[in-house]
C-alpha cells in the first residue's frame, strides 16, 4: 500500500485554495480538482480495500480515482486524516467522525488508468506518463491494524496465500485489536448444521453470523504464528473469554486437523482439557472424522466442529437462547454455563504473533 504524507487542509476554504494551486501549478500527484457531495456522520460498511493516512479530503477523493478497479467510494475520518477506499457502497452505518463520498457523485478529471486491475494504483511519473503499480496487500487484520491503530472494526480486504483476495471481519478494539474473526454467532439468523463443503468454503453473512471457511482459515494461519481468542456472552450480558497462545489448522487432506495450546482466560479451559480438540480432525454431518466416538458427533449435536467424543464447548451448535432442557445441542461452554445453557453471542478470532 502506498502511504502518502502531505500537508493536511482541514477547512473547506483551504481545500478550495489547494485546488486552485493544483490547477495552476500541476502538482505531481494532483489529478485535478473535483466537485462532490459528502455525506456527514456516515461511513460505508465496506469492505475497505486500501487505506491512506495523513491526507486531506480532496486527496482522499483523488486516491479513489487512482484505483478505478477497486473504488466505489471513500470513507474519510476527519479527526485522523484517514482515507478508506471501499468497493461496496450498498450499506452504510452511523459514524460521527466520518464523511462518505460516492465515486459516482464525483465530477472532475477522471484517471486515465482505466486498465489498472484490482490491487493496483494509477500513478503519474515525472515524465507525465501514467502507470499501474502493484499496491501492498495486507495478509491479515494484524497487518491492517499495524497501518493505523485508529481504523474501526469492520470489513477489510486481505490477501492470503493460494486463495488471493478475501473479505475478512477485523476486530480492532478488543485486547489491543488486530484480530481476524473466523466465526461469529449473535442472533440465530444462520444455520450452522452444514456440510463438509460448506464448512470448507465458508457461509453466512459477514455483517452478522458466519463461518469464514476452513480453507481460508488454513491458509491464513499458514503465514506465521497465530494466537486464538474466543469471546462469549450470556443473556444476562455477562461475558467470558478464553485465549490460546498458539493455533494452526491443517489443509483439507489432513481433514483440517487443529493444533492448539497455551490456555489463559477468565473461565475454565475447554479446548485443551475436557474433550480436548488438540490434534482432532474436523467433523461435519456428512464426514465423520472423530475416530474416538462410535457416533457422528456432528449429527448427534447438529454442529460442525473439531469433535472429540464429543465436546466440552459447541460454538457451532443450535441457537437455543439460554436455559434449555436439551443437553449439549446449543451454543454451549460447559465450564461457565453448563451444557444446558445456549449462549447469546460467541466469536472466534485469530491474531498473528509478531
Amino acid at each position: 500500500m502506498l502511504r502518502l504524507h502531505n500537508t493536511v487542509y482541514t477547512k473547506s476554504g483551504l481545500e478550495r485554495l489547494f485546488c486552485i494551486l493544483l490547477l495552476s501549478n500541476a502538482v505531481f500527484w494532483g489529478e485535478g480538482c473535483t466537485d462532490y457531495n459528502p455525506i456527514h456522520g456516515e461511513r460505508y460498511i465496506g469492505p475497505v480495500v486500501s487505506m491512506v493516512t495523513m491526507v486531506g479530503r480532496q486527496m482522499c477523493v483523488n486516491e479513489c480515482l487512482a484505483r478505478p478497479a477497486d473504488c466505489g467510494g471513500v470513507n474519510y475520518r476527519k479527526t485522523h486524516f484517514l482515507c478508506e477506499i471501499v468497493t461496496e457502497i450498498n450499506q452504510t452505518e452511523p459514524a460521527s467522525e466520518y464523511v462518505r463520498i460516492r465515486l459516482d457523485d464525483v465530477v472532475g478529471n477522471q484517471t486515465e488508468c482505466q486498465s489498472c486491475s484490482s490491487g493496483e494504483k494509477c500513478v503519474r511519473l515525472s515524465s507525465n506518463k501514467r502507470h499501474c503499480v502493484q499496491e501492498y496487500d495486507p495478509v491479515d487484520c494484524t497487518a491492517i491494524h499495524g497501518l493505523s491503530s485508529s481504523l474501526p472494526s469492520g470489513l477489510y480486504r486481505i490477501k492470503i496465500p493460494i486463495l488471493g483476495h478475501v473479505t475478512a471481519v477485523c476486530e480492532m478494539e478488543i485486547d489491543g485489536g488486530g484480530w481476524t474473526i473466523f466465526q461469529r454467532r449473535m442472533d440465530g439468523s444462520e444455520d450452522f448444521y452444514r456440510t463438509w463443503a460448506e464448512y470448507k468454503n465458508g457461509f453466512g453473512n459477514l455483517t452478522s453470523e458466519f463461518w469464514l471457511g476452513n480453507d481460508k482459515l488454513h491458509y491464513l494461519l499458514s503465514q506465521g504464528s497465530y494466537e486464538l481468542r474466543m469471546d462469549m456472552s450470556d443473556f444476562r450480558n455477562e461475558t467470558r473469554y478464553v485465549k490460546y497462545s498458539s493455533i494452526s489448522v491443517g489443509n483439507e487432506a489432513s481433514k483440517y486437523v487443529i493444533s492448539i495450546s497455551g490456555f489463559s482466560g477468565n473461565v475454565g479451559d475447554c479446548f485443551t482439557s475436557e474433550h480436548p480438540i488438540n490434534n482432532m480432525k474436523f467433523t461435519t454431518k456428512d464426514q465423520d472424522n472423530d475416530v474416538k466416538s462410535s457416533n457422528n458427533c456432528a449429527v448427534q449435536y447438529q454442529s460442525g466442529w473439531w469433535h472429540n467424543s464429543c465436546h466440552c464447548s459447541n460454538p457451532n451448535g443450535l441457537y437455543l437462547a439460554g436455559e434449555t432442557s436439551i443437553h449439549a445441542d446449543g451454543i454451549t461452554y460447559s465450564p461457565w454455563r453448563t451444557q444446558y445453557y445456549s449462549l447469546k453471542t460467541i466469536q472466534l478470532m485469530v491474531r498473528r504473533v509478531v
